[in-house]
C-alpha cells in the first residue's frame, strides 16, 4: 500500500511539473516555444491575452512583452452595467501605470494604444469597478505603433 501512495505522489508531482512547464513555455494559441527561440521578424502582431473574462470588483492579468513587440494594443469590451477603470502597470501591479483609462458599459469594443514603444518585460492589467464587472480583455503587441 505504501508504495502505491509512493506511486500515486509521483504521478500528480509529474502532472503539475508538465502543466506548468506548458504554461511557460507555449504561446497564446498553445504552441511550444523554445526559452532561447528567437521571434519570427515576418509578425508584425502578438496576442498575448485573448478573450479573458472580467467578472468581479477587480482583476489583475499579467503579460510579456518580447523584444521588437513594444506597442501594446488592450481592448475591453464592457457588459456589465457600470464603467470599469483600466491601468496598465510595468514590472509589477503597482508599478509605472503606462495606460489607464474609463470603459463605459456599452457592449462595445473599445481599444486603447501606447503611442511609444515599451521595454521588454513584465505589465499588469489591473481593472476595477465598486460594482463588479462583466467583459472580456484582449491584449495584443506589435512591432509598431500604427
Amino acid at each position: 500500500m505504501k508504495h502505491i501512495r509512493k506511486m500515486i505522489v509521483a504521478v500528480l508531482v509529474s502532472a503539475a511539473v508538465i502543466i506548468l512547464v506548458y504554461n511557460f513555455t507555449s504561446n497564446s494559441e498553445g504552441e511550444f516555444v523554445k526559452a532561447d527561440a528567437t521571434i519570427n521578424t515576418s509578425l508584425t502582431k502578438l496576442t498575448v491575452i485573448n478573450n479573458e473574462d472580467l467578472a468581479g470588483t477587480t482583476n489583475t492579468h499579467r503579460f510579456d512583452i518580447r523584444a521588437g513587440f513594444g506597442y501594446v494594443k488592450v481592448s475591453f469590451k464592457n457588459t456589465g452595467s457600470k464603467h470599469f477603470a483600466f491601468t496598465i502597470n510595468e514590472g509589477s501591479t503597482s508599478g509605472t501605470a503606462i495606460m489607464s483609462g474609463s470603459v463605459p458599459p456599452d457592449g462595445k469594443e473599445h481599444t486603447y494604444y501606447n503611442d511609444k514603444a515599451l521595454s521588454t518585460g513584465w505589465y499588469y492589467v489591473n481593472t476595477s469597478s465598486a460594482q463588479g464587472m462583466s467583459g472580456t480583455l484582449d491584449v495584443s503587441l506589435e512591432t509598431n505603433a500604427n
